[in-house]
């Protein structure tokens, strides 16, 4: 089964050689996959770093985005011209561990799960340098939309997801324009009744570059996401 890396990227001149030198050193030999990098309107030379990245490396391609700018718009402008049987969604500034992708194909490869859900709070999890403001609402709300759901899952903002082509069928139509879709797809693929798998994951905060997460932005957008979600579920 090929495995499809979806990596959205805006403003990431300074991290991409790591991520992919990372996913590369973990993966190859290991399964069969393709890496497809999402530009999202970068405005440094992220650009510049993917065509180099294109020529070293055969089995990456990069595309810019051409919905409206954001995190969301970029991973659905991905999702709607990926290649493979199953894709992961990893973040361009090395945060999250292909060793954990290793760990999810194996998963849906199986043939056991539809998709599999990293959490970065249970057993077995580790973070490294979470900004003590963003940890502290991540666990309000997470927690909050686990009592409200009342499914076992307390990481739904967290986009580091695997998902079989089956999986994305059934949770489609994303609407999420920005960092909430990962909340969206979470919510959805419960809602569908899919067969998801939940694994310790290893997250580290980014050591080049800033983050994209506008925090106060986004806590509005995020409730709003659960309202919708929850609202269709009635």
């Amino acid at each position: 089964m090929e495995l499809c890396i979806i990596i959205p990227a805006k403003n990431e001149e300074v991290s991409l050689f790591t991520t992919i030198a990372e996913i590369n050193n973990v993966l190859l030999g290991q399964l069969n996959f393709n890496i497809l990098i999402v530009n999202d309107y970068s405005t440094d030379s992220t650009v510049l770093v993917l065509e180099e990245l294109a020529k070293e490396h055969k089995h990456l391609n990069y595309i810019s985005n051409a919905n409206k700018p954001g995190v969301g718009n970029a991973i659905k402008f991905g999702l709607d011209i990926w290649k493979g049987d199953m894709v992961a969604i990893c973040m361009a500034d090395a945060s999250d561990s292909p060793y954990d992708v290793l760990k999810a194909y194996d998963c849906i490869a199986k043939g056991t799960y539809d998709c599999v859900f990293g959490s970065r709070f249970i057993v077995g999890a580790s973070v490294v340098d979470y900004p003590t403001v963003k940890l502290f609402l991540n666990r309000v709300f997470n927690n909050l939309v686990e009592i409200l759901t009342g499914n076992n899952y307390n990481d739904y903002t967290n986009i580091f997801k695997l998902y079989s082509r089956k999986s994305l069928e059934e949770i489609g139509p994303l609407i999420s324009e920005g960092f909430s879709i990962g909340l969206e797809m979470s919510l959805k693929s419960f809602k569908s009744k899919l067969s998801i798998a939940v694994i310790p994951i290893s997250w580290r905060n980014r050591k080049f570059g800033t983050s994209k997460l506008d925090l106060i932005k986004n806590v509005k957008v995020y409730f709003s996401t659960l309202v919708s979600c929850l609202k269709n579920e009635k």
